[in-house]
């Protein structure tokens, strides 16, 4: 039996508590945004409103760092339309919001045969990355509990890179996360993977994230091909492409606000 213990949440009525293994890299009470995606995605597809519908599009906006204190959540129907539906997951915690997510839902039907214009990038399965070293784990208690394998560039240094990554960890109680929330889990380290200096010289904060998906993933293991793009004026955006042991399933982009250390 899983141990509940080391889980990234644990359920009480309907509050979801995190556990040390929401912690992100800010601080021992800040939670990785990575947990929070995979959470809101576990919540809306066991949510009945979902039912029937294909998940399109994921928009997180990051209001405030989440933390130690239970999460309560509500569901709302944005729209309902007879092709696309609009669903809005909040958190809050302590009677203030700290995270909404807007999930597009689309009708579900068949695609007709369409050319190809271009050739994607394609990558060797996980079992063939590169290991990272010991020291990149020690980034977050959430961090930890993920397998990475690299299939381009390096984690630990600047410049674009592609990683496999899986969180190994139970997510809620005992449950294993869906293929979308380990997209979603993986989607959120976009910035992380491919920074653009060291970390020690220039952070950065993802004030939000979208995913859009073309088909719903599979498996475990999500590739993320990831660069960062910074703008003159301290700003700037990281965008990555997402794949699975099949191939390409969808694209992520998060904005950055970038911070000058040291």
């Amino acid at each position: 039996m899983t141990d509940v213990r080391n889980a990234v949440f644990r359920t009480d009525g309907a509050a979801f508590i995190p556990g040390d293994a929401a912690i992100g890299p800010w601080s021992a009470d800040a939670l990785q945004g990575s947990a929070t995606a995979a959470l809101a995605v576990r919540i809306l597809e066991a949510d009945a409103s979902t039912q029937g519908r294909q998940i399109s599009r994921l928009s997180f906006d990051f209001w405030r760092p989440a933390n130690r204190s239970p999460i309560e959540v509500q569901i709302s129907t944005v729209r309902d339309g007879s092709k696309a539906r609009t669903v809005a997951i909040d958190f809050e915690q302590q009677g203030k919001p700290v995270m909404r997510c807007s999930a597009l839902l689309l009708r579900t039907g068949l695609t007709p045969e369409l050319p190809s214009f271009e050739e994607e990038a394609r990558f060797e399965p996980p079992e063939q990355g590169a290991e990272v070293p010991s020291a990149a784990f020690r980034m977050s208690p959430f961090f930890a509990g993920v397998g990475v394998r690299m299939a381009r560039g390096q984690i630990l240094e600047p410049g674009p890179a592609a990683a496999w990554m899986k969180l190994e960890r139970p997510l809620v109680d005992d449950e294993a996360p869906s293929p979308l929330a380990q997209a979603a889990s993986a989607s959120d380290l976009v910035a992380g993977i491919s920074q653009w200096v060291h970390p020690s010289k220039l952070g950065f904060v993802n004030a939000d994230l979208t995913i859009n998906l073309r088909r719903p993933p599979a498996g475990d293991w999500m590739l993320l091909d990831a660069r960062t793009l910074p703008g003159p004026n301290g700003s700037g955006y990281a965008t990555g492409a997402l794949h699975d042991r099949s191939g390409p399933f969808g694209q992520c982009s998060s904005s950055l606000l970038f911070e000058v250390r040291g």
